[in-house]
């Protein structure tokens, strides 16, 4: 059988060998540096990002913070005020005028405020005045 020739082996191991060496010293020496300086890049790339996302999540909910008290402070002080005036509105319920509507609204808001329930503000049913004329 020539493949297995004595003489043609030999030369196709040493030009095998040969062939294979250069090209592993060529990746080696020019292609590894290069695909390890790409690697580390993009690492570092991804450290600084995480590290600039995770600030603004902290500059975030810092400022989240800060409006949530704010947000409190002030409906402390609208139901302060409302509170005051509902009192002052049972006290006075003979000599002021209020209509019903008013009077619902002004509840549904003060127990919206006080409970923070939305189902009290959804319950008042609100139709326009052309609904209360029977066909």
């Amino acid at each position: 059988m020539p493949q297995l020739d004595r003489v043609i082996i030999f030369s196709q191991i040493f030009w095998l060998f040969v062939i294979f060496s250069a090209l592993y010293i060529i990746l080696t020496h020019f292609f590894l540096p290069l695909f390890l300086k790409s690697i580390k890049l993009r690492k570092q790339i991804v450290e600084a990002n995480s590290l600039e996302v995770s600030q603004l999540s902290e500059k975030v909910v810092h400022k989240q913070v800060l409006v949530k008290q704010k947000l409190l402070e002030k409906l402390a002080v609208i139901e302060n005020l409302l509170s005051e005036s509902y009192k002052f509105q049972k006290y006075f319920k003979n000599e002021q005028q209020i209509t019903i509507i008013d009077e619902k609204i002004s509840i549904a808001t003060i127990n919206y405020l006080l409970y923070c329930d939305s189902l009290v503000l959804n319950s008042i049913l609100f139709y326009p005045k052309f609904f209360n004329f029977k066909v």
